[in-house]
């Protein structure tokens, strides 16, 4: 079938010519939605043997962990610095903190499984988050840390440091959800128009995620463009892919109950640094307000990115690492 749009013909009467306008609009409307879609497709899934053969690294090392296999890595030397990453995140959240952090801390950071190249959970798992980060630092002989986590991954850290106080020295906190549940209809809401159609579009359609959905979701959390790269895209489009790769099991931190979130929160006893992106359709910055109301049983203090938004790791690195360490400097001083 041919593509060509019909010409309209300039000695025909008026409503001929009306009646080509309307065919070429219709034909191009259809090829527009028939890119959208196609662009939208799910994705072909990816092996967990496939994927440590494009991800893993001379620093990869893996423990077991309750019976499931746990990617981690263990760079640098000094106080030991544990980073959580987020959903549909994995330990390469933290590459570019990392990196910086390193010649002065021991960082540690782990994929949460089933996530990067962690897992599959076998049958009979019953870690609950606080237990599985507890076994994990208990496999690898780690009596103490300090936690930077981001999003999600925060439910992790303040679990575990409510329910294991003496194994925290500090919280780091970047746009983590102090309450339950999280309000994702209203952050859809909060999107430009396109990025609503494409997301809504991809989570009824496309799973595993395709790229173009991989890179629109991550557009659509980064307020720095910049810092969505080729090679992010790869890597989140990559990990998607997993089969298994969006099965909860129980150490999964979301939380169902805001009660529950209360709890644990005014548990924590550690001294918490909240850094926030301003720009985060999914925590705005008054989140972070809640989060600090909530956290009871210790001090906090709270610093705003004002052009950032949900992974402040991720896109804004350098301003994750100074603070961090700034800190740590402080809080482990006079522990």
């Amino acid at each position: 079938m041919s593509n060509t749009l019909p010409k309209p013909d300039n000695s025909a009467p008026p409503r001929r010519r009306g009646i080509y306008v309307i065919a070429a609009v219709v034909v191009l409307a259809s090829a527009l939605a028939g890119l959208f879609f196609a662009q939208r497709r799910p994705a072909p899934t990816i092996s967990v043997p496939e994927l440590k053969a494009l991800y893993a690294t001379p620093q990869s090392k893996f423990v077991d962990v309750g019976g499931m296999p746990v990617h981690y890595m263990d760079e640098g030397q000094g106080p030991t610095i544990l980073m959580l990453h987020g959903s549909f995140g994995n330990l390469h959240t933290f590459d570019d903190v990392a990196a910086q952090l390193k010649d002065r801390y021991r960082v540690i950071r782990f994929d949460q499984p089933p996530a990067g190249l962690s897992g599959p959970a076998p049958d009979g798992f019953a870690l609950n988050p606080e237990q599985f980060v507890h076994a994990f630092l208990v496999a690898i002989d780690v009596p103490r840390v300090a936690v930077l986590a981001t999003s999600s991954g925060g439910i992790l850290a303040y679990r575990h440091a409510a329910a294991y106080p003496d194994e925290v020295s500090a919280l780091i906190l970047t746009n983590v959800p102090p309450s339950a549940p999280v309000d994702n209809a209203g952050a859809m809401r909060r999107a430009p128009f396109f990025t609503r159609l494409s997301l809504t579009t991809c989570l009824k359609y496309s799973r595993p995620w395709s790229r173009t959905c991989t890179e629109d979701f991550l557009r659509s959390t980064f307020h720095r463009q910049d810092r969505v790269t080729e090679a992010v895209v790869t890597q989140y489009y990559d990990f998607g892919r997993r089969s298994d790769s969006r099965q909860p099991n129980t150490m999964t931190g979301i939380m169902r109950k805001d009660d529950e979130v209360v709890g644990y929160l005014a548990r924590v006893k550690a001294p918490v640094k909240l850094i926030w992106g301003a720009m985060d359709h999914v925590l705005p910055p008054a989140t972070a307000t809640i989060m600090a109301q909530r956290l009871t049983a210790t001090t906090t203090e709270t610093m705003v990115l004002a052009d950032v938004s949900h992974y402040p790791p991720l896109e804004a690195p350098n301003e994750v690492a100074t603070a961090t360490d700034q800190f740590l400097q402080r809080v482990l001083a006079g522990q």
